[in-house]
């Protein structure tokens, strides 16, 4: 398999290399690409769902090529710190870039001092896995369904809290629009990601969470956490007893993502190499497997069509945000 793939690289890359542009380096030598250590960014730190993807695919593309890949985890900022400075690495496919909803879609229309510009600094390569935000409380909070907590939280304006994994992220998006729908005035509490929020929820700090399934699912496997429902507009084929929020308000709707891009300018015969391998890997069934076993629904796409799902992406929040006048505080 892996001569099978060597061949279908460098035939896509010498399909390509005809229309790149002139004065980048021979068609033989970008196939031999990659020829030194490749950093794979990660805009979240280490031990959230973001992470977790990233070092499963970067396992595999390292043995795919034969080089290492080093995961550099940069938090902050909603993702926003490490993708700009993605947006500034050299465009030579040494630097990746897990990209997300929340920088690549959320924060856009957020954040106007954003130093970057998504659907211009970056070449999309792949889409990698989709999966939900799900809502936890700890515990010992009175509550067993949605309805519950509606009621608790109701009764008590401004009494309880949830944590979030930062001012921007999808998980925070999740919270606000689900506080304005439902009509609930919960405390936000944020972090600077999802690793430093869970303890504060699991001792007791605060009462709730709005975050990734991958991230939260095993602390709710294990008892430390209740589950009360999934942000996708309809029920998970594999958690069909958790009921979806939108059950009880229609049209809500957040539903992360993660892809991989470069920055752009990346040579055209470079990108579509990145775009063979990723597709080997998303391919294969032990990789699925093992992200549907953390609670994500892997997937692959072409450069092309994972442009066109970001670009829609950033309309649907475009509108969401319009719509429902969510606004950062920070």
């Amino acid at each position: 398999m892996g001569c099978r793939m060597r061949v279908l690289a460098t035939l896509a890359v010498c399909l390509l290399f005809a229309t790149a542009p002139v004065g980048l380096e021979t068609a033989a030598q970008i196939t031999a690409y990659p020829e030194k250590l490749v950093r794979l960014m990660v805009p979240f730190p280490a031990g959230g769902a973001t992470d977790i993807v990233a070092r499963l695919i970067a396992e595999r593309l390292s043995g795919l090529w034969s080089q290492p890949i080093v995961i550099e985890n940069i938090g902050g900022a909603a993702g926003a710190i490490a993708t700009a400075q993605a947006a500034k690495a050299a465009p030579d496919g040494y630097s990746l870039l897990v990209a997300t909803g929340t920088t690549m879609t959320l924060l856009p229309h957020l954040r106007r001092s954003l130093s970057f510009d998504p659907l211009r600094d970056f070449e999309a390569i792949s889409l990698i896995c989709t999966f939900p935000n799900i809502l936890v409380v700890r515990p010992d909070l009175p509550v067993n369904d949605l309805t519950d907590l509606l009621a608790l939280v109701r009764a008590s304006p401004g009494k309880y809290s949830y944590a979030s994994s930062g001012y921007g992220g999808s998980p925070h998006i999740a919270a606000e629009w689900f506080k304005l729908i439902s009509k609930t005035d919960i405390l936000h509490i944020p972090f600077t990601g999802s690793a430093p929020a869970l303890p504060a929820l699991l001792g007791g700090h605060v009462d709730m969470m709005f975050d990734t399934l991958p991230t939260v699912w095993p602390l709710v496997q294990q008892g430390k956490l209740h589950a009360l429902g999934v942000t996708m507009s309809t029920r998970m084929s594999f958690l069909p007893h958790l009921p979806a929020i939108a059950e009880t308000f229609p049209g809500y709707d957040v539903t992360s993502w993660l892809g991989i891009v470069v920055p752009a300018a990346t040579p055209r015969a470079i990108t579509a190499k990145l775009s063979v391998s990723i597709l080997h890997v998303m391919r294969d069934p032990e990789v699925l497997r093992r992200l549907n076993d953390i609670g994500t629904v892997g997937t692959s796409s072409t450069p092309d069509e994972f442009s066109a799902f970001i670009r829609q992406d950033f309309e649907k929040w475009r509108r969401v945000i319009a719509q429902t006048g969510i606004t950062l505080n920070n």
